[in-house]
């Protein structure tokens, strides 16, 4: 029987893909499972869809906004999910993922001429812990991350023999990738580079390809800019190449909390185990992510020694340089940024699918027996049934959510009442969204006496501190959150906090810890509870418990 065309595998490997994703997102019913930041990026998206002429452009989601847009008018008239741009970006994400597998299985098909092993590297990286779960959510970052993985892939089969052609196609790639994400620019372009150096050939000649991938690179941005040059939120060509994203603020900065959230990150990204937010959680988890690091290791160590024999590979050579240079330069990136957050771990990590398919094309060659495949095969679909099954977890997420805002509602009237969160909690986010776009205090409270229905959702966070004064002292901290909960209590509001109340010092400083700001805890802890006193006043399974704050 004659094997079926790669252009028919292709197809069939994108189709399965989207079917299997979107009858999942269906079944969850939570677009917002481990982060909510996806519901801020609909939030932004809103004017693309309703009037993208007067639409701001972000710098650092240059092109995201506008494909987004587009996509979420699409499903509007396809009547998909239409006017709730928070799932449809879920949908759309799945469409992108979808596509990202496609290229995995071209990829590895071109590499080893083996459809088995293309297979079983796509199932592989379909199920992958922080890639299944941004596949099923409204986080932003799928699309720029599967441009970037195909620019990848094409520079591991070129770069071994690169002409100027191919440095220019894998360079436009790579910056529709960042343009749409800018961050993801960073751990790629060293790689890229690293490899045109050690291309072989003369070296003019591979200072002149290096050339051409910055050129490439240039002209793409500025083709760009130009195009959307006078739109409204529209910025030059450095500005574009540098947006400064996370720097200077509480996300960035290096700890020895950090290591604990690469810990997380790392485990995660392959299998789903939890301790995602801070780094206490993380330490509590350790076993069981160390279990899901070593695993990894063992299968770069098992690849490593198969494909030994074949180290003067120039192909092989240009793959692990581009797959491996991005880890690299990676996982120092992240360590300065956030090494817990899946979508900065989901770029770094793809030399494990790569590992896992030139390790699978090496055994099926070794051993043609039929339990060889099995064996391989249950290998492969082990990650998607662990995390499928974590994901599960859940399931029902976005309608509990809802029902959770509406006993609040009922329970603190909004325009007499002040929140007091941590600042990650989930509930947040949905506050913000559906009762008013208002972000925290943080030092200016916008608002008159009580009774005031304008902004509905008043709200002070512990961590903004942390994160947009990372040059503040621990009491300027604890002194800029008291003079919010004052004024909250001189203008005649009920304050009410969540559970970060109940945490201990320890607690806290694990929490901050994530920000760099671990210190700052025993002041804010006792900047609380020395000056206030809580007694508990509501409490729901979704949210946790609210107390309601009084002086002491």
């Amino acid at each position: 029987m004659r094997a079926p065309a790669l252009g028919w595998q292709l197809v069939l490997a994108f189709a399965l893909s989207l079917l299997v994703l979107v009858g999942l997102i269906g079944w969850l019913q939570n677009v917002h499972i481990l982060t909510a930041n996806g519901m801020y990026k609909s939030i932004q998206a809103e004017p693309w869809i309703a009037d993208p002429a007067t639409a701001r452009l972000d710098p650092s989601n240059y092109l995201y906004f506008p494909l987004y847009g587009a996509l979420c008018r699409l499903l509007d008239a396809l009547g998909i999910q239409r006017g709730v741009p928070w799932k449809q970006l879920a949908y759309i994400n799945a469409f992108w993922a979808s596509l990202c597998i496609v290229f995995v299985y071209a990829f590895v098909h071109r590499v080893t001429a083996s459809a088995r092993a293309a297979a079983l590297a796509a199932i592989f990286h379909f199920g992958g812990g922080f890639f299944l779960l941004l596949a099923v959510i409204s986080e932003d970052i799928m699309p720029g991350y599967t441009l970037v993985f195909g620019a990848m892939a094409l520079a591991g089969l070129w770069f071994d023999r690169p002409s100027h052609a191919r440095v220019a196609i894998v360079g436009a790639v790579f910056t529709l990738g960042w343009l749409i994400e800018w961050r993801l620019m960073f751990p790629t372009l060293p790689a890229l580079l690293l490899a045109l150096s050690l291309s072989g050939g003369p070296a003019l000649r591979r200072v002149g390809y290096i050339v051409v991938l910055c050129v490439a690179i240039l002209v793409v941005s500025g083709v760009v800019q130009l195009l959307w040059d006078g739109h409204n939120g529209a910025v030059g060509l450095h500005d574009l190449l540098w947006t400064g994203k996370g720097v200077a603020s509480g996300w960035a900065g290096v700890s020895w909390h950090k290591a604990w959230m690469m810990l997380s990150g790392i485990g995660n990204s392959f299998l789903i185990m939890g301790g995602f937010t801070d780094p206490l959680a993380a330490r509590h988890l350790a076993f069981p992510l160390s279990v899901s690091v070593l695993l990894q290791g063992a299968i770069f160590v098992v690849a490593v020694a198969m494909l030994w024999p074949q180290r003067a590979d120039r192909r092989l050579r240009a793959i692990a340089l581009v797959f491996l240079g991005t880890l690299g330069v990676g996982e120092v990136f992240n360590f300065y940024a956030q090494p817990q957050d899946p979508q900065m771990q989901i770029n770094v990590m793809p030399w494990l699918t790569v590992a896992w398919g030139l390790l699978a094309a090496t055994l099926l060659t070794t051993s043609h027996r039929p339990r060889a495949l099995l064996f391989l095969a249950v290998l492969s679909l082990a990650p998607l049934v662990w995390n499928g099954t974590q994901l599960a977890r859940w399931r029902g997420g976005d309608q509990a959510a809802l029902a959770a805002l509406a006993a609040i509602e009922k329970r603190f009237p909004p325009d007499s009442t002040v929140f007091v969160y941590w600042g990650f909690e989930p509930i947040t986010v949905w506050q913000y969204s559906l009762w008013s776009r208002t972000w925290d205090w943080d030092g200016a409270a916008p608002v008159g006496p009580a009774p005031a229905a304008d902004p509905k959702f008043k709200w002070i966070a512990v961590n903004a501190g942390a994160i947009r004064h990372p040059d503040w002292t621990a009491e300027q901290h604890a002194a800029s959150i008291k003079r919010d909960i004052d004024q909250a209590l001189d203008r005649g509001y009920r304050v009410v906090v969540s559970d970060v109340w109940n945490w201990s010092a320890v607690e806290l400083a694990g929490q901050l810890g994530g920000l760099s700001a671990a210190a700052r805890a025993p002041a804010i802890y006792h900047m609380l509870h020395d000056d206030y006193r809580a007694q508990p006043v509501f409490s729901d399974p979704t949210v946790g418990t609210y107390y309601e704050l009084r002086r002491r």
